[in-house]
């Protein structure tokens, strides 16, 4: 973006059944500070109202529909759409803070290196209330060339949120397209993997949008909860799994080199321990050693965090 200092932003929405909050979401992008913003939306073969909502919008959005096909699909075809030097990525059902747009151009042109850049947000509830402190804290973002903290973890790090997300073009065009079965959402998370590997990123202390959780959240429902299921667990576990795959698959193809060992992933091993599936000391283990960007308190506080749920769920069980 050199000797641009109002570059043109893509805000690009992605929704699926969200015809209740997608109005808040394309009007939270139209109360910018920020002018130079065009508005892409993929409807992935809403069933609901949602193309009537789009319709009220005429030319002053861009609404494409497709077959249902699931996140990546969704980004596979909206991100090449968006004709913007900075594509702003956000879910049909959060927020974006009026400064959003301006705040991110401006990290966007003080690290232009950086092929990804996310800031924090916060969750509020189906009213709009604030639900807890923002995420994620400040010991947990990530700047900078990441790649062999990625490697070493697994790719244990905090996963920013899709509509935190800001994607240069050439990025976005080095990675897609996301190959679409086992990834019917989770998308984003490959996004911010495959540019870590890729080159470098940056992040703001800056708490720019609000992710709702109204209990159908595509992803997040059920994973919010103190109290997860085995089933959730199981599915995490999953999701982990099908994402090094996906993320090995697409390194790949343009030809990086990419070995990682998923036993080493924090999350995954937290898991298999809460299963009864891993004794402690490899759960331990793989706190102390996976997310080294973080301070040594806080991933001792993720082990004692694991030993109390772990005992909590055996007493429920009892």
């Amino acid at each position: 973006m050199p000797g641009s200092s109002s570059p043109r932003v893509s805000a690009f929405i992605n929704t699926y059944n969200y015809a209740r909050y997608l109005p808040l979401a394309i009007n939270s992008v139209f109360n910018q500070t920020y002018p130079n913003i065009e508005i892409v939306v993929v409807d992935d073969g809403s069933t609901d109202e949602t193309p009537q909502v789009l319709a009220q919008y005429g030319d002053r959005i861009r609404a494409i529909r497709v077959k249902n096909g699931g996140q990546a699909n969704a980004f596979n075809v909206g991100l090449p759409a968006c004709t913007g030097e900075l594509i702003m990525m956000l879910d049909a059902d959060d927020l974006w803070t009026p400064d959003k747009v301006e705040r991110m151009v401006a990290l966007a042109q003080a690290h232009p290196n950086a092929g990804m850049l996310y800031h924090r947000f916060v969750n509020i509830d189906i009213n709009g209330a604030i639900q807890g402190e923002a995420q994620p804290n400040a010991g947990a973002l990530l700047s900078g060339d990441c790649r062999a903290l990625y490697l070493h973890s697994a790719g244990s790090y905090w996963h920013t949120v899709t509509s935190t997300m800001v994607v240069r073009p050439a990025m976005a065009r080095q990675i897609l397209p996301i190959p679409t079965y086992g990834v019917r959402e989770g998308a984003d998370s490959v996004l911010v993997d495959c540019s870590i590997l890729l080159g470098e990123i940056a992040s703001s202390h800056d708490v720019l949008a609000q992710r709702r959780l109204h209990g159908a959240n595509l992803y997040a429902a059920g994973r919010e909860w103190h109290e997860r299921t085995t089933a959730v667990r199981a599915d995490d576990i999953r999701r982990i799994e099908w994402r090094a795959e996906i993320v090995r698959q697409i390194m790949t193809r343009i030809g990086v080199p990419f070995d990682m060992d998923i036993e080493r992933n924090e999350w995954r091993t937290i898991n298999f321990y809460l299963m009864g599936k891993r004794s402690f000391w490899r759960m331990a283990y793989a706190c102390m050693t996976g997310s080294l960007h973080e301070s040594v308190p806080a991933r001792y506080r993720r082990i004692q965090w694991a030993v109390d749920q772990r005992a909590i769920e055996r007493h429920r069980h009892q």
